[in-house]
This record gives structure tokens, sequence and C-alpha cells, in this order.
């Protein structure tokens, strides 16, 4: 095992520096053209995300007091930034954290301007499983979370808090009483013992597993946020929930038409897994993927 792995296999996440100050230069020149930070609100009042797994819409960017969630792979017009999403060097070392033959199932941007406040309640990304059906044995060491995500800010950020190693253990007593009886967001004002903020450089990726406690928080920020955020898994073995976040309704021919040759690629490859595995509902139920 590399030491890589073992450390991401530790603590959950790794950081790494991936883009160099001309590449995060043009990827910033790329996201200024779609998302203005001269763009100001009226709106004093602060905004909780929207429900982030259906996306937020490019064009009402900057008209809410609050952090935005676009998803680029079935957003048009986000063509020219797809390129994000298929680097050598991340594919490289994703494949080291869990294994080959990467499939992408996240593309997208985390953005605010400058003086936005942003705070989710503290959770695992396990929001897509009912609260009576997530168990402990899910965050088991000897469980394998077939799943990467990464934060890959254009900025420099601190808007990341974690609990290192929390991903593969149940919650301790103290977390218990801060989740307050909830599997899913912790409230909001709640304050978690072990945590600590992941601080990143412009072009510096924090590699983790979802299954981590953590949570996005940003107070008056004076910088704006502008993050690349994408979730990769292994098609060597079978797929988690976050794999079927996107719509693929929405992956039409049309669609299809529109992507890069490497892009088309990936999104084929994402269709053939979920031909493969059809309904989310059972990656979560015990014995799913075991030989």
């Amino acid at each position: 095992m590399s030491a890589l792995r073992e450390q991401f296999e530790k603590d959950g996440y790794v950081t790494i520096q991936v883009l160099n100050e001309s590449e995060v230069s043009a990827f910033r020149t790329i996201m200024d053209g779609m998302l203005s930070e001269s763009k100001t609100t009226s709106d004093g009042e602060g905004h909780s995300a929207s429900f982030q797994h259906l996306g937020d819409e490019i064009s009402d960017f900057g008209n809410e007091n609050r952090q935005y969630y676009f998803h680029l792979l079935t957003k048009p017009g986000t063509e020219p930034i797809h390129h994000a999403f298929h680097q050598e060097k991340v594919l490289t070392i994703v494949e080291e954290l869990i294994g080959p033959d990467l499939i992408i199932n996240n593309a997208s941007i985390l953005a605010f301007n400058p003086g936005v406040s942003y705070k989710l309640g503290w959770h695992r990304d396990v929001i897509q499983i009912p609260k009576e059906e997530i168990e402990d044995r899910l965050f088991s060491a000897e469980r394998f979370h077939n799943s990467v995500q990464i934060n890959l800010p254009l900025v420099q950020e601190d808007a990341l808090e974690i609990v290192p190693g929390s991903h593969n253990r149940a919650n301790n007593q103290a977390e218990n009483e801060v989740f307050a009886g909830t599997k899913h967001y912790a409230p909001l004002e709640a304050e978690m013992p072990g945590a600590m903020r992941v601080s990143l450089a412009a072009g510096q990726a924090v590699f983790y597993n979802n299954n981590l406690i953590h949570r996005g928080y940003s107070y008056n920020s004076r910088v704006p946020r502008r993050t690349l955020h994408m979730g990769y898994h292994s098609a060597t073995k079978p797929p988690t929930w976050h794999f079927y976040l996107l719509n693929s309704t929405l992956l039409t021919p049309e669609y299809f038409d529109s992507l890069s040759p490497r892009m088309r690629l990936m999104m084929e490859q994402y269709l053939e897994c979920l031909r493969q595995y059809p309904r989310m509902e059972d990656t979560w139920k015990e014995g799913y993927g075991v030989a």
C-alpha cells in the first residue's frame, strides 16, 4: 500500500497541490466568464444553500446572499471548463486512493461572492439514505467505501471542516450529542469536538472520503469562493449511493453531441455503470457488493 493511500485510509483525507499558478489562472478566467464577482444584491439576509442535489442555475448566481452549487456536467454553456474534471494528475491520485477504471459521478462548482456567510450542519454524505436505514456498519473500517470527493479551490479558502478519522467508525458519544438524534444534518449552530479546518491554497486539492463527519463553513468571507468540486468511483467495485448524484434523464443524445470526446467517454462509462447497478436503494443494504 502506498503512503498516500495509507494516510487516506487512516485520516479519511489527503491534501495535494494539483494546479500550478498558470493553470489556476486559466481556470479562473473560464469561471469568471460564467460567474461575475461584480454582481451584487440588495438582499441582506443570510440564506442556507438550496437542496444541493438538485443544483442551482448559473443565471441565478448572486441573487441571494448564500453559497451556490452548480452541477456542471448537465448545464449547457459549461463545456469550456469540463476538462477540469479529467486532469491526469487528479485521476492518477484518485486511482491510487481507490483503484483503477474511474467513473465520474460529480463535477460541480461551489461559489459565492465576497461578504457571504455560509454554514451547513455537520453531516456525513448519507442524505440519500432514509434516516432509519443508516447503520453503523456503513462507517466500518472493514467496509470499502468506493468514492472519493474532491474540493479544488481556485482562490485560497478554508471553508471545509472535518473530523479526521471519523470515516471508518460510528459516532462516539460526544458526536451523537452534537447530532441531537438525527443521522442527516446536525443543528446549524452545533459545534463538533475534534474538528479541524482544512486550509487550501489556490490549486491545492483535498481528496476525502465523504463518510467523514464534515461541514462547509465561512463567515463574512473577504474573498469569493470559486471551487471545483468533483467525485469519482472505481468501476472495479459496485458504486456507492454517491454515484447517483447525476440526473441521468438529462444525458440525452443532444447532450452527448455537445461533449468533447473525453467527456463523452466518461458519460458513456457512467451510463454503463448505471445499467449494471440501476437501484441506488441497494447500495446501503447489507451484503451489497460482496462476492
